[in-house]
């Protein structure tokens, strides 16, 4: 018995269960922390920083390229009504569509405000100076399809000088990017001229006009924000319709010739734009 009694105090047996269940405990809890841990570290990693909110006012400078397109329409009516079939065929040749390109230089202002998770809604105001030149179009009727002789002259002009636009825009983030849609009212000048003329008779019509027109807007757009917030890019299309345009004149002669030219003018906008927001 006593050497049993040493034994039992030199080796217990309440340690070795003890140290057993230690060691036991120590893999278990290693073998479901780490797993846990190494999945929380995943998880971090593909969610990445938390996307920057679309909030707040932002201004910028842009340059575009600019397409005008204009319908123009000649009328015809006075004494021009005794002569109908000169008349008609008149008319319909000298209904006609041309365009010219140029550039367009501004700047803008405007706000957004994202609601919904990432519903973006804002409202922009930009201001832009055209060159939008060398639009001149010029062709030769013959007051009947079967005829080459009593040739008429037409030439037709327009230009813009600029452009406004008021709108709001609507888009939907995806973190750094947004893309939208935009709509809304557009000013600009319309300088246009017209002659029509009869060579070697001497017949003249000539007149212009040049005033502001108030008109609509429809487009999109994508912006990029960059790793810092404040700065961005942008690339946008916008469709641009100004209505109709014209003026009337009588002939050179006095005779009652009366000749009515108008203009539908539209006009597509490709835009670039840098902006700093705040």
């Amino acid at each position: 018995m006593r050497d049993f009694a040493s034994r039992s105090r030199e080796k217990p047996l309440d340690g070795l269960v003890f140290f057993g269940q230690t060691e036991a405990m120590k893999q278990l809890i290693s073998l479901t922390i780490l797993p846990c841990a190494c999945a929380a570290l995943a998880l971090t990693a593909v969610a990445g920083p938390e996307c920057p909110s679309w909030t707040g006012f932002e201004v910028g400078g842009f340059g575009a390229f600019v397409e005008g397109v204009a319908d123009t329409h000649l009328d015809l009516t006075g004494t021009w009504e005794e002569f109908h079939d000169v008349e008609v065929n008149l008319q319909n040749r000298g209904n006609r569509s041309f365009s010219t390109g140029g550039g367009e230089i501004g700047g803008f202002l405007g706000y957004n405000y994202q609601f919904a998770g990432n519903w973006v809604i804002g409202a922009e105001f930009d201001g832009g100076y055209m060159f939008l030149r060398n639009s001149e179009e010029r062709q030769f009727l013959a007051t009947s399809p079967d005829e080459d002789t009593d040739l008429f002259a037409a030439e037709a002009s327009f230009k813009t000088h600029y452009l406004l636009t008021l709108g709001g825009k609507l888009g939907y983030a995806f973190c750094h990017w947004l893309p939208y849609v935009t709509g809304g009212a557009a000013w600009g000048d319309t300088d246009i001229s017209g002659r029509f003329a009869e060579p070697g008779e001497g017949l003249l019509f000539e007149g212009s006009r040049d005033n502001t027109h108030t008109g609509w807007f429809v487009g999109g757009g994508l912006e990029y924000m960059f790793g810092n917030p404040h700065w961005r890019l942008r690339a946008q299309y916008q469709f641009v319709d100004f209505g109709s345009t014209g003026f009337t004149r009588e002939d050179n002669f006095g005779e009652g010739f009366i000749t009515h030219r108008s203009v539908d003018l539209r006009e597509h906008v490709a835009q670039f734009a840098i902006i700093y927001a705040f």
